[in-house]
């Protein structure tokens, strides 16, 4: 045997771990949609997939323009918590309101823009399947948020 038999063994039995380890994984969905609220897209804030049967921790999405997607989430039953902020008032200027001073000049508060049926309340839920899941969630103040599923809402 010569050195290069040698370092070409080495580097096949190197290789093994690799070429075993692909394909042979459990399979994943990936989701992705969007969230449209009173019929303009959320622009920005959270989507959060909780495994119903505890075989998954909890994965978030961000929703960016209205679209999230989140990759390699164990296939099963979520339940769906949707959390998205309007855009904070600018404080006051300290400067020209002489009654404003201190911590409270700058503190501004959490404005939830969906209401609690989205998030705390909600009773969205989705299954996710091997390979890919398209899901669009979409509401008004009005009533409960719906799931809608396929590539244009359908």
């Amino acid at each position: 045997m010569n050195v290069r038999d040698i370092v070409l063994f080495v580097a096949g039995c190197a290789m093994i771990p690799l070429v075993a380890g692909c394909g042979g994984g459990e399979p994943v969905g990936d989701v992705a949609g969007e969230v449209v609220f009173d019929g303009q897209a959320v622009p920005a804030g959270m989507v959060s997939f909780e495994s119903t049967d505890a075989a998954a921790p909890p994965r978030n999405a961000p929703i960016q323009n209205g679209k999230y997607e989140a990759a390699a989430l164990p296939p099963g039953k979520y339940l769906v918590r949707i959390s998205a902020g309007q855009e904070p008032q600018a404080p006051p200027d300290v400067h020209s309101s002489p009654n404003l001073q201190g911590p409270e000049a700058k503190d501004t508060k959490f404005v939830p823009l969906l209401p609690q049926q989205w998030n705390v309340n909600s009773k969205l839920s989705v299954e996710v399947k091997p390979g890919k899941n398209t899901f669009h969630f979409r509401g008004d103040k009005s009533g409960e948020p719906r799931v809608e599923t396929g590539a244009n809402g359908s």
